[in-house]
C-alpha cells in the first residue's frame, strides 16, 4: 500500500496538469502584457491546453483557452518540471475542435 502512494505521489509531481504558468510573449514585439493561466491538460509533451486568467481576442476568435506547441523540433514541456523556460507557439482554441487562431510566440515557464 505505501509503495503505491509513493507511486501515485510521484506521478502528481511529474504531471504539469493544474500548475500555474506565467508566459512571456515575444511576439507581436509590441505586447504589452504577461499571461497567466492554469495547465488543464498536457497532450503527451508536446502541446499544453492552457486556461487563460482573462480572455484574449485574436483575429479570428476571442477564448480564454490557449494550446501551445514547443517552437522548436526535439524540444518538449517535461523541461518545465526543472524549472525552465520553454520557448512555444500559442493558438487561441475553443471547445470545438478545428477552431484556432495563432497569436503569439513566446516563452512559458511554471510560476
Amino acid at each position: 500500500m505505501n509503495e503505491q502512494l509513493f507511486q501515485n505521489k510521484t506521478k502528481q509531481l511529474m504531471s504539469l496538469n493544474g500548475q500555474t504558468v506565467r508566459i512571456i510573449v515575444s511576439e507581436p514585439w509590441d505586447w504589452k502584457e504577461i499571461l497567466f493561466g492554469k495547465i488543464l491538460s498536457d497532450r503527451g509533451g508536446n502541446k499544453l491546453l492552457v486556461k487563460l486568467t482573462k480572455p484574449l481576442t485574436g483575429d479570428k476568435l476571442t477564448s480564454d483557452l490557449i494550446e501551445l506547441s514547443p517552437r522548436y523540433e526535439k524540444t518538449t514541456f517535461k523541461t518545465l518540471l526543472q524549472h525552465y523556460s520553454v520557448t512555444v507557439a500559442g493558438a487561441l482554441v475553443t471547445e470545438n475542435p478545428g477552431e484556432f487562431d495563432y497569436i503569439i510566440i513566446g516563452s512559458v515557464i511554471l510560476d
